[in-house]
């Protein structure tokens, strides 16, 4: 991207809207940070650390399908909050690691940004995209 990929109050440029298709996700890094991206079946963008809370493999791998982005190594499926909705094994183990780490991520403009930054208030605060 470009010098201006980045937005002070904690916003930051992922990747193009059109790197981002329907039913597949797709790899990204930002800041050293590995992304995975993704549409929902309504087309909403979602950005999540590319790592499966089950067993470390790379969502970006995955598919999505019925709005849902699915592991590609054990088939366990997220919906848009990160949360396992339909895990293929019922062990303890699986059970306490039922999230995905998501970020807040919008779309404006052509491009797709998260917020990395907890401390901001992500939902109320849209980057700038005039820098």
């Amino acid at each position: 991207m470009t010098e201006t990929s980045h937005d002070p109050r904690g916003w930051r440029v992922v990747c193009l809207s059109s790197e981002i298709g329907k039913e597949r996700a797709q790899a990204c890094v930002v800041e050293d940070r590995r992304l995975v991206v993704w549409r929902d079946g309504e087309g909403g963008v979602h950005v999540w650390d590319d790592y499966c809370p089950h067993r470390g493999a790379e969502l970006s791998t995955g598919l999505v399908s019925g709005g849902l982005l699915m592991c590609q190594s054990h088939g366990w499926r997220f919906d848009v909050n990160g949360q396992v909705v339909r895990p293929l094994t019922s062990s303890t183990f699986c059970r306490e690691a039922s999230y995905a780490s998501v970020y807040d991520a919008m779309e404006t403009e052509g491009v797709v940004w998260a917020c990395f930054d907890k401390a901001v208030n992500a939902r109320t605060i849209a980057p700038r995209t005039d820098a």
